[in-house]
């Protein structure tokens, strides 16, 4: 074998390598040469982009604050846009060590462990970011003790309420019947049959080209998350509906969290994950106004606007939605939980806390 043959394979095999090992990016460590401690490098993978609220004003300021509180021992790389796998498999994603850290929509893992969160989903139900942590970590606490083994719990947050967009005016139920819309989620789903719609369930990142293609006619979604996709372009009207709040899981491998000292584990487990729960919630529920007002001026120029229903038509469209919660708590009797009991501890904590059901 010649010489430049030889030095050709050897480039190609450690370029091949190095591209294996960015692959594996799950908690990777390396040791800091001031200190000689162990650096762990944990993976966060979001939906989103970088220039979404949810990336600048939570995601991003809590990986720098992990790396202040652990003093540069443990360092947060973040993939935005889904660059590591869609929020439709999050949950095994994370429990099979794809990526560290990320979060799950209980909706979209209606035959895992999680079903019980899947109640904070259900349609007009809790809007308020603050009110579905406190209700769901209550039910956590008493109908899910077993069910964070693989991934551990961080903490339960929530986005603001879903509103609607789309691409012609919306000011009566009768506005979407036969339209394509955008959802996610099985009780949503079921929502939007209820209005005589077709509800399609596409990704995050496929609202706005299918939007702008006119591949679908209306989409739900925060009002928040619609500013950070840029929806005012492709839909120049927002209805608030108030649908409801979609709720956040975050998760850590628990593999990965057992690789840390136990002093990391424990500020995990009992500070930072907790604190990246109430960032978001602050986030989503601080801001949720004034994003609607921003689109309504964004929307101006193309004759768009934000309308608000009165009472009497927003009925209308919480009305298919009572069977769903009845639904909810027949198919949790089904999966062996006491679903009528939590169904009914669900509402009465959701008046504890001053909020007001919807039937």
């Amino acid at each position: 074998m010649s010489k430049k043959l030889f030095l050709l394979i050897t480039i190609m095999l450690s370029i091949s390598l190095a591209l294996l090992g960015c692959g594996n990016s799950a908690n990777k460590t390396s040791s800091d040469k001031n200190s000689g401690e162990e650096v762990y490098k944990l993976s966060f993978n979001v939906q989103i982009p970088a220039t979404h609220k949810f990336h600048t004003d939570v995601v991003k300021p809590w990986a720098d604050l992990v790396e202040k509180e652990t003093n540069g021992r443990v360092q947060i790389e973040i993939y935005n846009s889904g660059a590591l796998g869609t929020l439709a498999t999050a949950y095994d994603d994370i429990k099979g060590g794809v990526y560290d850290i990320g979060y799950v929509s209980p909706g979209l893992h209606l035959d895992s462990n999680l079903y019980p969160l899947t109640i904070g989903d259900l349609p007009f139900g809790i809007t308020d970011s603050g009110v579905k942590a406190r209700v769901l970590g209550k039910l956590k606490d008493k109908y899910m003790k077993d069910a964070f083994n693989e991934s551990t719990l961080l903490s339960i947050s929530s986005t603001d309420s879903y509103q609607l967009y789309s691409k012609e005016p919306v000011e009566s139920i009768a506005d979407v019947k036969d339209n394509k819309i955008i959802v996610q989620g099985a009780e949503r789903i079921e929502t939007v049959k209820g209005w005589d719609a077709v509800p399609v369930s596409l990704g995050l990142e496929q609202i706005y080209e299918s939007l702008e293609k006119d591949t679908v006619d209306q989409t739900t979604y925060t009002s928040v998350g619609a500013l950070g996709l840029k929806l005012y372009e492709v839909a120049p009207y927002l209805t608030k509906i108030d649908l409801g709040a979609t709720t956040l899981v975050f998760l850590l491998n628990s593999n990965s969290l057992k690789k840390m000292p136990d002093d990391l584990q424990k500020l995990f487990v009992e500070e930072l994950g907790p604190k990246l729960g109430e960032m978001t919630g602050e986030m989503y529920k601080n801001q949720a106004d004034s994003a609607m007002k921003e689109y309504g001026e964004q929307v101006k120029s193309q004759g768009g606007k934000v309308i608000t229903l009165d009472g009497a038509k927003l009925k209308e469209f919480k009305k298919p939605s009572k069977k769903i919660w009845d639904a909810w708590a027949e198919e949790g009797n089904k999966k062996g939980y006491p679903g009528d009991e939590i169904l009914e501890e669900f509402k009465t904590l959701i008046k504890d806390e001053g909020g007001a059901l919807p039937f």
